[in-house]
């Protein structure tokens, strides 16, 4: 692809435009720079975070020309080192000049652990909840010692199966070829081969309604002026999701339950761009209110929760594109887990290290590094999905533009990790690689405002616009610090 002088990128992005449905990008130029490895991995992080950013940019550069049609030439500007740090933007926020602790994903309770048969198994009880659940199945104190003996009488896949039962998060360290065999991965590898799964993003549509264009926009207007978007996501994946959409001007108005835990420095960091209401949707009350938002223009609606949590409360895709099919209107609906939207365990709560350590990602990190299995030095499934979740809007959003109907977006952590494996790995002999330069690097892309959280230094935009710009409009805050409305 012009402007595009890595081999893996340049693939990459022709296939991942071409299961999203779109053509090459015509009218742009693409500046490029840098390769993998970035970070002590072997996986291509970068080169994967960079592949679904330009694919968001040429999406973004479609919808701008659709609305603006006296568009002019514009340029989408990349280093693969910031799309790489991109993917451990977290790391990067300080709060009045101050780092910010993360105790959720600290606990004993959230951890790789040895088993009785030689094994490994990563346990996630970094809620309340799941961490309790945990230590009653465990039957074991709260530390990492009394962890590791309970853990050492299991076998790693009856502690999966009993954990999966109670609903907890546990699953064995898996190598890649080991999860291709699991009934998940098996499942999810078959669909492929049929071609009944594009991933790492699946777009399906679920209703027919008219055309539905965005509306034209004057000279200067944002490529996702007036689009909205309802964002009932948590943790990282689709949260990043939403803020990627309000970068370029899309109304973003994150939902938050009363009764539903946060990692307070991932909202944080996940919120800029948008405002933040709490709605209580086990009441009346609170559903009434999400109809309404839905009823008064929402054009895109995100969730990642288990798949039958929101159908239970009446919003599964199927009723919102009815009633809004009713209107005369489309919607795009967007699903994001960790297991994926098929197979036995897609029901199943997940996380990032929950994906890792499954599908081999960990598995390989840890042969790498010559000893015992091992998380990444980043998060590349919780932000390349929220990345490809953004993919798969823009590009329903352009079949809703010229052809009408309601689409149902599927991405998964577990997905990307295996679209991240079929780029292949990095030779051991180049890594670790070299540190990047810090100065430069902030200088070019932290960011700093005062928020509602008082004075944030975050990271801020990898991928450059020369002509839309990306920014936020507004800054990050509290939650529920806005009312359950639309802003204008």
């Amino acid at each position: 692809m012009t402007g595009i002088t890595n081999p893996v990128v340049a693939v990459q992005l022709e296939n991942l435009l071409g299961n999203l449905g779109v053509e090459a990008a015509s009218g742009l130029e693409l500046k490029v720079s840098g390769s993998d490895p970035v970070l002590d991995t072997p996986w291509r992080v970068g080169e994967a975070a960079a592949t679904a950013l330009l694919a968001q940019g040429i999406l973004i550069d479609k919808l701008w020309r659709l609305r603006y049609p006296a568009a002019g030439v514009q340029a989408l500007e990349l280093d693969i080192v910031a799309a790489a740090l991109s993917t451990f933007r977290c790391n990067y926020l300080r709060q009045n000049g101050y780092s910010i602790p993360f105790p959720d994903i600290e606990y004993p309770t959230v951890g790789l652990y040895p088993t009785g048969d030689g094994k490994y198994v990563f346990i996630n009880g970094g809620f309340p909840k799941l961490r309790r659940g945990m230590l009653r199945l465990l039957d074991c104190a709260d530390n990492k010692e009394a962890l590791t003996r309970a853990l050492s009488k299991w076998r790693a896949e009856d502690i999966e199966t009993a954990a999966r039962e109670a609903g907890l998060c546990c699953i064995v360290c898996r190598s890649a070829q080991e999860w291709r065999e699991s009934a998940q991965g098996a499942a999810l590898y078959a669909a492929l081969s049929r071609g009944e799964y594009l991933w790492p993003v699946v777009i399906e549509k679920i209703a027919e309604s008219p055309a539905q264009p965005c509306g034209s926009i004057g000279a200067g207007g944002r490529p996702l002026s007036g689009v909205k978007v309802l964002d009932l996501t948590h943790v990282l994946a689709g949260p990043t999701c939403g803020m990627l959409l309000a970068e370029q001007g899309a109304e973003v108005l994150r939902i938050n339950g009363p009764q539903v835990p946060s990692i307070l420095p991932f909202v944080m960091d996940t919120g800029h761009g948008k405002r933040n209401t709490q709605l209580d949707l086990k009441t009346d009350a609170g559903r009434d209110t999400l109809w309404s938002l839905v009823d008064s223009g929402a054009d895109i609606f995100t969730e990642s929760y288990r798949p039958q949590t929101f159908a239970n409360l009446g919003f599964s895709p199927e009723a919102l594109a009815e009633r809004l099919s009713g209107q005369g209107r489309g919607i795009i609906y967007v699903s994001v887990n960790c297991y994926g939207h098929l197979g036995p365990w897609r029901d199943l709560p997940g996380w990032e290290q929950l994906a890792q350590t499954g599908t081999g990602l960990a598995w390989e990190q840890g042969r790498y590094k010559e000893g015992a299995p091992q998380l990444l030095p980043t998060f590349p499934n919780d932000y390349i999905t929220g990345y490809l979740a953004a993919c798969g809007i823009l590009a329903a959003l352009l079949r809703r533009e010229i052809d009408g109907g309601s689409y149902h977006v599927h991405v998964s952590l577990c997905a990307t990790a295996m679209w991240l494996q079929s780029m292949g790995r990095v030779g051991t002999e180049l890594l670790p690689p070299v540190a990047p330069n810090d100065e430069a690097f902030q200088s070019l892309l932290l960011e700093d405002s005062s928020t509602g959280y008082g004075h944030l230094q975050y990271f801020g935009h990898p991928l450059q616009y020369s002509v839309t710009g990306a920014r936020w409009e507004r800054p990050s805050v509290p939650i529920g610090f806005n009312t359950a409305s639309w802003s204008k």
